[in-house]
């Protein structure tokens, strides 16, 4: 085929639909800006040549940015009218990722996803024309709500802005008060199109715990976690991203934000980062920009309304007072007084707000007066090099001294609260037995009208929210009070109270608990401290568990769960919160990949205090957990037992769906000891149950959609029907993947793996393999992910792929055994038979002697007759053969196999015995061992293993070569 090149400044013949819809479409992504009007691309301003059906090509993928657009689209808008097949779409693609230079230096903007087509990746922003601010990002972010009204701060925005797409990493530094959030937010807002709409906010003013600085940010970013580390999470989420994460307020944990941010610096080389802070970070990549204060009037200058309005520090002074209604305005009579105000507030934003609150109440003279009071220890601070704090706290005070005695008594107990608070909050915590409601909300009006709160107007609820250097000022106040005790009592128990209340209504209420979990977590911080309460801890953490698993917190979960344990023997706490921590610590190692006895232990105590109270559902869902880590552990005879305890539970308790759920149990438990008939029977009377599939749990226990198809695929195979167990497979598969739900798509699969692998027809799934490992990369399921990769492995063994293939396949076992996970072992036998092909014969031989010995430990009998052949396999492949205990071996796999009623398994042995005999001269003894097998088979004679056989009795049914008969 001629392909014809052109210029894009010239007009391409494509199909109308592309053209007619290209008017005004402007793309810019990285280095390029894309105009479909003037079918042009440029790279930094210049021209890229591109022929007509890529440029089409790639204006459709952008359109569809994000989504996988099939081929059959992609051909119908590129070559419309016309029949082409894939291969023309290949040579295209190619020529367009060279073009753009897809792959190199780390640019990324096209990915194919197997089976189905092909993806834009990149971040792809649409401008307006001549206007440099945000269009509508192509993907949410989480900003805060752009500053209403920001005073002097215009060229900063643009500096920053500038500096960090130049830069990657900007710190802004300055003291406590001068707006560097305000500033983040801003300069956020203005890159939204820079980075279509990829621009995420990390609030770290709300924990003291540096520890927990990852799992804040993961958190931010609707990650789940799923590893005990979440900066692991957040690199691989943020690795081949181009996004800019803001990471807010970081001095109170500088040390863990620095490393953190160092990292992703380090690890995502498309990740551009902000933070402020009042100190820098000290990192590698990290530049430095010093936010000053707004321009004020020199002190004591005689100023006009008009000269005053220049300077951004009394701009932003008469826009907060006049917005603090009394209908203050600048007048020639006052400007040199609000000048001066200013001035000697350093123009502090915070500082300017908080005063010009109260400017209609004093008048400015009055407040210049008052200032004048405090104004020694506000430049004592500056004159002696004191934290930056000290001056905003000079203002602070003056305004906590403008406040009647109740004001002051609800500022201080008010500040106990980290995160933004209701009016039902505040009268739980604020004031005494002697103060009523009334009272307490009419300070609190009063608070928000003098600017020493925020007031918050949602569409839910109206909310209070403290400036961080005011709630830290009253803090200090509230610990030397005496009311230290009580408040934090109070407000750890307002919250117990406020989630108890929610499990009767999970959703909805977890989902309006969501936003308050910062002061969640500063409650147990408390109740776990020197001074807290324990017993309210052990609670409130109990009561916190299902808003932790909603967030996907599991590492904090265990955090403050191990904490609550720990306190339950010293308060005397009650049984079921006893049975809630330690079922939802075990469920949250699981979660985290830790997979161990420790856990094992804790769901066996959960299930017996389950029993204890008598509580028969709590029962069969843990037990449904138990049994789960009990088979990733490896610890198959427990399982078993485990399963026979949960269906004596169920059928006590005339649970119906529990004991076809625990007849589910037992049949997995069964094939994974080789006993195929039991097996089956439990399969199928669970199947026979229609409610089997009623309530899928989200990974927490073994019971997922068409797990039991699976399974039942499975012994269909060992009994020797592999037309039959392909086809339920199959099937099951296409199950699965219509439910559109991909972590049990990721867990489905692996147990749907085995029998295509069994039947020598792996490449059938090799597509649905490439899926799950975008998935189990995606939602960082790590476990999954390496199963998936020792899958992937497998299917290149058998494309031929040697080396690859080999290399992925062993890492994955290797780290497999590593993490413990129970069913390793069948895996060595397609890397044995892969090392033993390549002549690495000896260290075949060992992994399959250790996994044999691993599996005869733990009672792994369902693929132990595999093991057994593959060793004879291996001593016959080796440069000095084995062939008498070779034979051995294989005559171990027969007997197991036929003792399991395994027939799959007994028909691949058999061939093997047979090749061996074969050669040795023992032919007559080869067909009469092979062909009585062979015989019992009804179906799958396509299939690669029955062919084999056939082949073989073929050929020893014939005369051998150089026998009389041939000649």
């Amino acid at each position: 085929m001629v392909h014809r090149w052109q210029s894009n400044a010239t007009t391409a013949t494509t199909g109308p639909s592309l053209q007619e819809s290209s008017a005004q479409e402007i793309f810019v992504f990285g280095p390029f800006r894309l105009d479909a009007s003037q079918r042009r691309i440029e790279k930094d301003g210049n021209p890229v040549q591109l022929s007509a059906r890529a440029f089409d090509l790639l204006l459709t993928l952008i359109r569809h940015a994000g989504d996988v657009v099939s081929k059959s689209d992609l051909i119908a808008r590129t070559w419309p009218g016309s029949s082409v097949d894939d291969n023309s779409l290949r040579v295209h693609i190619a020529a367009l990722r060279k073009a753009l230079g897809d792959g190199n230096a780390g640019a990324k903007y096209l990915s194919t996803v197997s089976g189905q087509g092909y993806c834009f990746v990149g971040s792809a922003a649409s401008p307006e024309q001549n206007q440099p601010a945000p269009t509508k990002p192509v993907r949410a972010h989480n900003l805060p709500a752009h500053p209403w009204q920001m005073v002097g701060r215009e060229q900063t925005i643009q500096d920053i802005s500038e500096r960090l797409k130049a830069q990657r990493f900007i710190t802004v530094v300055g003291p406590g008060g001068i707006g560097k959030t305000t500033v983040a937010v801003s300069a956020g807002h203005a890159l939204l199109a820079e980075f279509a709409g990829q621009v995420h906010f990390v609030s770290l003013g709300e924990t003291r715990d540096a520890a927990l600085v990852p799992a804040i940010a993961a958190s931010s970013l609707g990650l789940r976690a799923r590893s005990d580390d979440p900066s692991n999470n957040l690199v691989a989420f943020l690795r081949d991203r181009r996004m800019l994460l803001i990471l807010d307020c970081c001095e109170h944990v500088v040390d863990a934000a620095a490393a953190l941010a160092e990292r992703l610096y380090q690890e995502a080389p498309q990740l551009h980062i902000m933070a402020t802070s009042r100190e820098l970070l000290r990192v590698e990549g990290e530049h430095t920009y010093r936010l000053s204060p707004l321009t004020s009037p020199p002190e004591n200058t005689v100023l006009t309304a008009e000269s005053a309005i220049a300077y951004p520090s009394v701009k932003l002074f008469v826009e907060r007072a006049a917005a603090a209604g009394g209908g203050f305005g600048l007048t020639d009579a006052n400007a040199s007084d609000v000048g001066n105000l200013c001035c000697r507030l350093n123009g502090i934003p915070l500082a300017i707000e908080l005063t010009a609150g109260h400017v209609t109440a004093y008048g400015v003279k009055a407040m210049v007066q008052l200032l004048d009071k405090h104004f020694n220890l506000l430049w004592e601070g500056r004159r002696t090099a004191l934290p930056r704090h000290r001056t905003l706290r000079a203002t602070i005070e003056w305004s906590y001294d403008l406040l009647s005695g109740p004001e002051r008594v609800v500022l201080c107990q008010l500040s106990v609260f980290v995160g933004s608070f209701t009016a039902d909050a505040a009268r739980a915590i604020a004031g005494s037995d002697a103060t009523s409601d009334d009272t307490t909300m009419a300070a609190l009006d009063n608070l928000v009208a003098k600017s020493m709160l925020a007031l918050n107007q949602g569409s839910q609820s109206i909310r209070y929210r403290f400036a961080d250097a005011t709630r830290a000022y009253a803090q200090e106040k509230l610990a030397a009070s005496t009311d230290a005790e009580i408040v934090p009592l109070r407000h750890a128990s307002y919250f117990r109270d406020l989630l108890e209340k929610t499990a009767d209504e999970p959703n909805e209420g977890l989902s309006s608990m969501a936003d308050q979990f910062g002061d969640i977590r500063s409650a147990l911080a408390w109740c776990f401290s020197d001074r807290g309460d324990r017993r309210t801890g052990v609670g409130l953490a109990a009561a916190a568990i299902p808003l932790f698993f909603k967030l996907s917190l599991f590492t904090e979960c265990q955090l403050w769960v191990t904490r609550a344990i720990e306190a339950l023997h010293e308060t005397g706490g009650s049984v079921r919160h006893d049975l809630a921590l330690h079922a939802a610590l075990a469920s949250a190692r699981m979660l985290t990949g830790q997979i161990d006895e420790l856990g094992v232990g804790y769901l066996d105590r959960a299930v017996g205090l389950a029993e204890t109270i008598g509580d028969v559902a709590g029962q069969i869902r843990l037990i449904g957990r138990l049994h789960l880590l009990q088979l990733l552990v490896g610890n198959f005879d427990d399982a078993l037992a485990t399963a026979k305890r949960g269906e004596a539970i169920a059928l006590a308790g005339n649970d119906s769906v529990g004991v076809a759920r625990m007849r589910m149990l037992l049949g997995t438990s069964c094939h994974y000891l080789g006993e195929v008939a039991a097996s089956r029977s439990y399969v199928e009377a669970a199947l026979s149950h229609p409610g089997l599939e009623g309530d899928s749990r989200g990974g927490l226990t073994s019971d997922y959609p068409r797990r039991p198809q699976i399974t039942l695929a499975r012994i269909l195979w060992l009994e020797g029907h592999p037309d039959q167990a392909t086809a339920t497979a199959r099937q099951a598969i296409s199950d699965v993947i219509a439910i559109n739900h991909p972590t049990i798509l990721c867990i489905a699969l692996p147990w749907a793996f085995g029998v295509f692998l069994w039947n020598g027809d792996v490449g059938v799934c090799e597509e649905h393999i490439d899926r799950l490992l975008v998935e189990t990369r995606k939602h960082n399921l790590a476990t999954l992910q390496t199963v998936g990769d020792a899958m992937k492995g497998i299917a290149l063994l058998a494309r031929g792929e040697s080396d690859v293939g080999l290399a992925m396949l062993n890492s994955s076992v290797k780290k497999l055994q590593s993490q413990r996970y129970g069913a390793a072992a069948g895996l060595c036998v397609p890397l044995a038979e892969a090392l033993a092909a390549t002549g690495r014969g000896d260290e075949a031989l060992d992994i399959l002697d250790q996994a044999i010995a691993r599996g005869r430990r733990r009672n792994f009998m369902v693929e132990m007759p595999d093991m057994l052949r593959a060793r004879a396999e291996v001593l016959i492949r080796k440069d000095n053969p084995d062939f008498l205990e070779a034979e051995r071996s294989l005559a171990q796999s027969l007997d197991l196999a036929r003792h399991q009623g395994a027939l799959g398994f007994e028909l691949r042995t058999t061939i093997d015995l047979a090749r061996l005999l074969q050669r040795r001269g023992r032919r007559s003894e080869a067909q009469d061992v092979l062909a009585p097998i062979y015989g019992r088979f009804t179906e799958g004679f396509n299939t690669p293993v029955l062919k084999a056989a056939s082949e073989l009795l073929a050929e020893l049914a014939s005369p051998p070569s150089g026998s009389l008969a041939a000649s």
